[in-house]
């Protein structure tokens, strides 16, 4: 897995640069990791032209990595094998994992 390249951009703005690559690892759509990491911080942001998630806030770096390690948690690892071969099925808020075959819900954002 890709470790979050993030870091803060002058005094009220972190970025988070490899974050399609990340996303696209993962095997999750943009829009559901960016929403998560935004309702967790209870800030804005968006994409800029690279791609990369520009958050508005004074956060520390390390602080948003755990956030970002709890998105992993919930909605990309498995709870009973820890395997990352897993499908989100948005429909059903469901988690599916491809190694072990569990399954369980997860939370809406």
């Amino acid at each position: 897995m890709t470790t979050p390249q993030v870091f803060r951009q002058g005094t009220k703005v972190v970025v988070f640069a490899n974050f399609m690559e990340v996303c696209l690892e993962m095997h999750r759509q943009p829009e559901h990791v960016m929403t998560f990491l935004l309702a967790e911080l209870r800030t804005i942001g968006s994409l800029d032209k690279q791609q990369r998630l520009v958050v508005k806030g004074r956060f520390a770096t390390i602080n948003f990595k755990v956030i970002f390690q709890r998105y992993m948690s919930e909605y990309f690892t498995c709870n009973v094998c820890n395997g990352t071969d897993t499908i989100l099925s948005m429909e059903e808020t469901q988690l599916r994992c491809e190694q072990c075959g569990s399954e369980r819900f997860v939370a809406a954002i």
